[in-house]
């Protein structure tokens, strides 16, 4: 987890004038982390639609879908691994030994369960997301978050759409998504606004049918 030797000091911390926060997650897109073999997707300029447009009607493994509105984010950092504490370490302080991955739950209320279906078969596959925010931004990984000249999306893994949950006389219908990030997941985020379009309203794929 840390690296061997150390430097001759502490690494500088610069810290920008403007700060970073997502806010609500409303949709998520959908692509495979491998294009083929072992070329992984990435996409250069995510903040203009023309970037996306072929990615939404691709007949190959770069192709990107669009969830529905997903409603109730919730996310969950993934705690410290520790071993020891008692007699069995040093002044019986545990010792970090990694990272727990990170959880994301939402549901998908009203859905039609073909939708729901299609969204049950990328359980099978290796897939990442980029997610879309209430302002319509974009996150998702840069190869380099000082001077980023391709963005992929954040792999995941444990991908699970459930089955529908009659909601009754108080409750919409309702379908639940979820995934774990990998360990240190965040560590290349970075969340990109685009110039000319809102993800939220004007990425559709290509099959949509509708508003």
């Amino acid at each position: 987890m840390c690296g061997c030797p150390l430097g001759a000091h502490l690494d500088d911390l610069p810290i920008p004038a403007c700060e970073e926060s997502i806010g609500q997650i409303q949709k998520v897109i959908i692509q495979r982390i491998f294009k083929t073999g072992t070329t992984k997707n990435s996409i250069a300029t995510p903040g203009v639609l023309a970037s996306w447009t072929p990615l939404l009607s691709a007949a190959d493994g770069s192709k990107v879908i669009v969830s529905p509105y997903i409603m109730g984010p919730t996310s969950e950092a993934g705690a410290a691994k520790t071993f020891g504490g008692g007699n069995n370490t040093l002044g019986g302080i545990e010792m970090i030994v990694g990272r727990d991955p990170s959880t994301f739950t939402c549901n998908m209320y009203n859905q039609k369960q073909s939708v729901i279906a299609i969204l049950k078969k990328y359980m099978c596959e290796n897939v990442g997301v980029f997610l879309i925010d209430d302002a319509g931004r974009i996150g998702g990984l840069a190869d380099d978050l000082t001077t980023p000249t391709k963005y992929f999306p954040i792999p995941i893994g444990k991908f699970f759409v459930g089955d529908k949950k009659a909601g009754g006389f108080e409750e919409p219908d309702a379908n639940v998504m979820s995934w774990d990030f990998y360990p240190n997941w965040s560590d290349k985020f970075t969340l990109v606004t685009p110039t000319d379009f809102n993800p939220l309203t004007d990425l559709a794929n290509a099959t949509s049918v509708g508003a």
